[in-house]
């Protein structure tokens, strides 16, 4: 029965100093925040960095096997998409071209670099619905389409001249895509354009997108382009490739890995805040336990009044945190173009977290009133 009371006992403590309570619940809050945008940058490097594979409309992709991740440029013989269409089952094999050039800000002078997708624009590729409907502008050479979302340093976004490599392009609509990690802005053009631009080997295409028939089973496809196409590419389904490319940035690249150590950073922090709230807590009521203690209030009451103490505060900072998380990264996309955000996923596990951190502040700030005797008091 006593127990019952040690919640009411609990918020009586932390709402006695509301300066107090405030201020802790600023520390714990700015713990919980540094986990969560360090969770926000993540998700951005993980989204933006599967962004342009998600929107091909490809069943199947054939690219050079040394090509890892999806983004990094390795091109094959263009020979590979005519073999790969030779398939039973391949409906259509469409090729793609990726490469790096210099865009020039026409309004500054400065150049900055932009990825140029070049692709055949008398064949839909995309499922971005604005280059479906720009897609045969680009038929005339020497036009684009240009990232609305590509950020402020490039210039003004829009229909009009532009300079990519020291050529002269024609601007004639924009595409939403986002930025990601490597470029903060992207243009797609025609395949003559592209080679205008790159002058590159007409006989090398960075990967060959697959449209099956109706009737094919997918599996049976990729067995069968596996054992047609030499060892230099491989053939993926776009969900297997999905798949590997989320392991590669979320497991093999430094930055995932320094941004989950920064959750850890976070925790620890929050812990530490956490119990020192808890501690000082503690020394300024340890009249108040020692009663309780001379009067036959076990440990395990005391105990339960710091742990739910512990577990009010959690919830008192996560609440804050939340909101100004998704406000700052809110800032973050808008500013950058970077789809920085936090899925429910993420705000349930810095909810756990956070209970998580104040149970072992608090059982940390509970070794004093262990070993507390009322009789040092009294």
């Amino acid at each position: 029965m006593r127990l019952r009371t040690a919640p009411i006992f609990s918020l009586r403590l932390l709402l006695h100093e509301r300066g107090r309570l405030l201020a802790s619940i600023g520390g714990i809050s700015f713990a919980l925040l540094l986990m969560l945008l360090q969770l926000g940058f993540r998700n951005a490097l993980l989204d933006s960095a599967l962004e342009l594979l998600k929107q091909l409309d490809a069943d199947i992709i054939v690219m050079s096997k040394e090509k890892r991740p999806f983004l990094q440029r390795d091109r094959m013989p263009k020979e590979r998409l005519y073999q790969a269409l030779s398939v039973e089952g391949v409906a259509s094999a469409h090729p793609l071209w990726l490469t790096l050039l210099h865009w020039k800000n026409l309004e500054d002078g400065t150049l900055r670099p932009i990825r140029v997708i070049g692709f055949d624009p008398d064949r839909p590729v995309f499922l971005i619905e604005d280059v479906e409907a720009a897609r045969r502008l680009l038929v005339r050479r020497g036009t684009a389409l240009i990232d609305a979302r590509s950020r402020k340093a490039y210039g003004r976004i829009g229909k009009g001249e532009a300079q990519v490599a020291q050529r002269r392009v024609e601007v004639v609509g924009t595409f939403p895509l986002g930025t990601d990690f490597e470029v903060d802005g992207n243009l797609i053009v025609s395949d003559e354009t592209w080679f205008d631009l790159t002058r590159s080997n007409q006989q090398l295409v960075e990967m060959a997108l697959l449209k099956l028939t109706p009737d094919a089973d997918r599996s049976e496809v990729l067995t069968r382009l596996q054992s047609v196409l030499p060892t230099d590419v491989r053939a993926f389904s776009k969900a297997q490739l999905v798949a590997r490319d989320l392991a590669y940035w979320k497991h093999g690249t430094p930055i995932s890995i320094i941004l989950l150590v920064g959750v850890g950073l976070g925790f620890a922090v929050g812990v530490v805040i956490c119990y020192q709230i808890l501690y000082t807590d503690v020394l300024d009521h340890l009249a108040e336990f020692a009663t309780l203690k001379a009067s036959g209030y076990g440990d395990r009451y005391i105990q339960c009044v710091v742990i739910v103490e512990a577990w009010v505060l959690s919830q008192f900072g996560f609440f804050p945190a939340v909101v100004l998380g998704w406000a700052l990264l809110g800032l973050l996309a808008m500013v950058s173009g970077l789809p920085a955000g936090l899925s429910g996923g993420n705000v349930l596990t810095v909810a756990l977290l956070s209970a998580g951190m104040c149970t072992a502040a608090g059982v940390l700030a509970l070794r004093k009133v262990r070993l507390l005797d009322p009789a040092e008091l009294f």
